[in-house]
């Protein structure tokens, strides 16, 4: 198997490992618990191969200088969008702040295992 795809795999399990559980909790427990995962795994599923595969492609072909770090600023700034109108299209209150904590959070810890640790 291609070791992007496996490092992908990697940071995608990693990345529903966290986020998913917060999505979860910031939606009404009256909303069946295997919706509420439903909806939560399905947030990252549809962001995180557009993040990993086509943005940072996108973003050099818009311009040179759109690599690196900003590339992975586009990328981020991409998942947070989307997986807030994600949650929003269900009605759960306060998307855009569960977004925002979930996609800070796993960046973070994922960018931590990868500076500190090698992951």
């Amino acid at each position: 198997m291609n070791a992007l795809v496996v490092r992908w795999l990697i940071a995608f399990g990693f990345t529903q490992l966290v986020e998913a559980p917060i999505y979860v909790f910031g939606m009404k427990p009256g909303r069946p618990l295997r919706e509420r995962w439903a909806i939560a795994l399905a947030a990252s599923a549809i962001t995180h191969p557009l993040v990993w595969f086509v943005i940072p492609d996108a973003c050099l072909e818009i311009h040179p200088w759109l690599t690196g770090w900003w590339s992975v600023l586009v990328s981020e700034l991409f998942a947070f969008l989307m997986e807030a109108l994600w949650l929003s299209a269900f009605r759960i209150k306060h998307a855009l702040f569960y977004a925002l904590l979930a996609n800070v959070t796993s960046f973070t810890l994922g960018l931590f295992l990868y500076t500190h640790l090698g992951w």
